[in-house]
């Protein structure tokens, strides 16, 4: 079969960008762009404050710099992730800490609890595949604890828990607008806050540092790095702000019907997200038996359907050399001598490892045509047919 290919850039995408490329300047210190975009995302989300950055990555960065924690601090992350929920801590001299997956593959009170110390200074929610973790819970303990929560919703743009956006219950919410997520301008990325000191810091770590209201000589009061978006991304970014109600809507429908397809066939099982979260399926991900499960994804790829089996295949902190073999600043080893009782196990987090054993990813998206998904549930079964899936 032929998956159709997501396009969610349309004629009103491409006459922002003409317009932003006729105002002479793509630089977004002061780009109307960027300002509108910045206003509309925290109208949408009903925050006080959106800071626009250029990309995932660099909106965790400036969340974790704007907590302006101290070296060695522990910071508790999931292991299921990309790198970049993860590199930022260990530039800031944070060691990462990480805590085991429930079977909603979300991070729970009791799993971040099970890895609490007296050098936990912050979590870091990962809302991983549009579903959720449980914000509210967790920002309950951390306000009896003494610690910030950051909530990474890369993957889980404008997704409810009860009645409140993700990104809305942790001091900063951070997310991604890289060319698969739900919102895209390629690369480029937002954080939402309520704290006026979050979001001066926030603005000031993606422009170097520099604080561009003072008279006089140049003045640079914090480090910063240059994570500063463009005139052409917000461009493309504010025309699909109104579309993401419908994208989220087209991708849950899409949901339903390959869940159907999955309990059909024994020795298959869906992915339940969390209670109480409204799931914005980022992909479409479900179990299969894993002793076949690598099998079963190049039945499903030899049927035109685009899959990752296992999705990072193995615990974010066997991925990264960083935090495997301590293998960061020249042979420093830092962080990690700030902190050398912790250590990475994937015997630390049986749930994750067996989650991903049996992991299946499909790329589903918003513009796949109901022959595409037909298609699709065909495949799901003869696939299982195929290896042997019982």
């Amino acid at each position: 079969m032929t998956w159709t290919t997501r396009r969610p850039f349309g004629d009103d995408a491409l006459a922002a960008c003409a317009d932003a490329l006729a105002s002479g300047s793509l630089s977004s210190i002061g780009g109307p762009w960027t300002l509108r975009f910045e206003a509309e995302l925290a109208a949408y989300y009903g925050a006080r404050h959106a800071v626009a950055v250029s990309s995932g990555t660099a909106s965790i960065h400036c969340a974790v710099a704007a907590l302006d924690l101290e070296p060695g601090s522990e910071v508790v992350v999931g292991p299921v992730t990309d790198a970049g929920s993860v590199v930022p801590l260990l530039f800031q001299g944070l060691v990462p800490v990480f805590c085991d997956l429930d079977e909603h593959l979300a991070m729970t009170v009791d799993t971040i609890e099970a890895v609490l110390t007296d050098r936990t200074r912050a979590v870091m929610l990962v809302h991983l595949f549009g579903g959720v973790s449980d914000a509210r819970a967790v920002r309950r303990l951390c306000d009896e604890r003494g610690l910030a929560l950051l909530e990474d919703c890369s993957q889980a743009h404008a997704t409810r828990l009860h009645s409140e956006y993700v990104g809305r219950y942790g001091h900063v919410g951070m997310f991604s607008m890289q060319q698969s997520k739900h919102l895209t301008t390629g690369d480029g990325g937002f954080c939402l806050t309520d704290d006026d000191t979050l979001a001066t810091r926030l603005r000031l770590f993606r422009d170097k540092g520099w604080d561009r209201s003072a008279t006089g000589a140049r003045g640079y009061p914090t480090l910063g790095l240059n994570y500063r978006i463009t005139e052409l991304q917000s461009a493309v970014g504010v025309p699909q702000l109104p579309r993401l109600a419908s994208v989220l809507e087209r991708r849950r429908a899409i949901a339903a019907r390959l869940d159907d397809a999955v309990r059909a066939v024994p020795g298959l099982a869906v992915w339940q997200p969390p209670p109480g979260g409204a799931a914005s399926y980022w992909c479409y991900p479900f179990f299969v038996p894993a002793a076949v499960r690598n099998a079963y994804g190049a039945a499903l790829a030899a049927r035109g359907l685009p899959v990752t089996p296992g999705y990072i295949g193995s615990p974010i902190f066997d991925c990264l050399a960083a935090t495997r073999d301590r293998v960061t600043f020249g042979t420093s080893g830092y962080p990690f001598t700030l902190a050398p009782h912790v250590t990475y196990d994937a015997a630390d987090v049986p749930c994750t490892v067996d989650a991903l054993s049996r992991l299946m990813v499909l790329w589903a998206h918003e513009d796949l045509t109901d022959d595409d998904v037909a298609g699709a549930c065909r495949a799901i079964a003869d696939a299982a047919a195929e290896v042997g899936v019982t």
